[in-house]
């Protein structure tokens, strides 16, 4: 009698044990789950200024607002790798002038903004700022890292720019260009 009450208490503590430790595991799950949901939150954000200095870049000159816009390319634009030095951790515009995808979908997080970035529209996707990481000049690809990508990805040299284009107007002088 002594052993099948010892039985029952053996059974009634392993089962408190049980719903403790699912308690925990949840609480352990929601808190790992905000933690990634303030992640993906910044990673949008910093992925939102990637687009949005990219654009500013452009802004300010009137050949990568050619090249872009009305899809007139000069020579002498320039592009690391091609003509001009490509530098480690040094920041270049990624411009896609063909509709394809921007990231790869190997390389996007989990958030159904960053992985648009990588579906394949009817236009080229937007220009993103991009950091360099390591170039292939015999493959004529450079491999990259944006805040919109978990991991670096490899872009065609073609599709990168310098976001100074020497070919654009000096406009130290609030934009008078009289001294030239």
């Amino acid at each position: 009698m002594k052993s099948l009450s010892m039985l029952i208490q053996n059974k009634i503590l392993l089962a408190i044990l049980a719903g403790v430790t699912s308690i925990g595991s949840f609480q352990v799950w929601q808190h790992n789950k905000q933690e990634y949901d303030k992640f993906i939150a910044i990673t949008e954000q910093q992925c939102e200024m990637d687009f949005s200095s990219a654009k500013s870049y452009i802004y300010r000159s009137q050949t990568l607002r050619q090249l872009l816009y009305q899809n007139v390319g000069k020579s002498g634009i320039r592009k690391p790798g091609i003509n001009s030095e490509f530098e480690k951790k040094s920041i270049y515009l990624l411009m896609i002038r063909k509709p394809t995808y921007l990231i790869p979908s190997s390389a996007t997080y989990d958030s159904p903004f960053l992985k648009s970035l990588s579906k394949v529209g009817d236009t080229p996707p937007e220009p993103l700022l991009v950091r360099g990481v390591s170039i292939n000049t015999s493959k004529k690809q450079a491999v990259v890292s944006s805040h919109c990508s978990k991991t670096p990805f490899t872009v065609n040299l073609e599709d990168l720019y310098e976001t100074y284009q020497a070919l654009d107007p000096d406009t130290s002088f609030g934009g008078a260009d009289i001294f030239k």
